[in-house]
């Protein structure tokens, strides 16, 4: 696998290219998730804390990011709000979920199921399990009440 990493403006791009079957090399060895984060809001929206949210789960192996719809702003709304509290909810869910076995879509539906902030925003959750795929969700914007 190969992963390239491009920072364009404020977005960071991740590319991944499968090209190895894990499967063989790992063996029954554990698989652990080496997370960090660094946020830096596009200087317009430093004030309102900008628009996008993510989490990080070490214990539980999941990490979140979610990319709030900035034309919200247009009507009122602070994207940035939805998101942080969409990814909020997201890590109460995780902490409902059984242990060690965390599904992304689950955690997804309940905490959109909490949401009270008005926005939208895309979202991936990603969790590491005892296999080598790593199951994930990936939200369209939409609007969302």
């Amino acid at each position: 696998m190969q992963i390239n990493w491009d920072l364009k403006g404020s977005c960071l791009i991740v590319t991944y290219l499968y090209s190895i079957d894990f499967r063989n090399i790992v063996d029954d060895r554990n698989l652990k998730l080496l997370s960090g984060s660094c946020y830096l809001p596009h200087p317009d929206k430093e004030e309102t804390g900008g628009e996008d949210a993510h989490f990080i789960c070490k214990d539980e192996q999941v990490i979140g990011i979610a990319d709030g719809v900035g034309g919200w702003a247009d009507v009122g709304v602070n994207a940035g709000e939805f998101s942080r509290e969409l990814m909020s909810h997201s890590v109460n869910a995780i902490q409902d979920e059984p242990n060690g076995s965390i599904d992304p879509a689950r955690v997804l539906e309940k905490a959109h199921a909490n949401m009270k902030a008005k926005g939208s925003s895309t979202a991936c959750i990603i969790a590491l399990k005892s296999e080598v795929c790593c199951p994930h969700v990936y939200l369209h914007p939409a609007v969302f009440f």
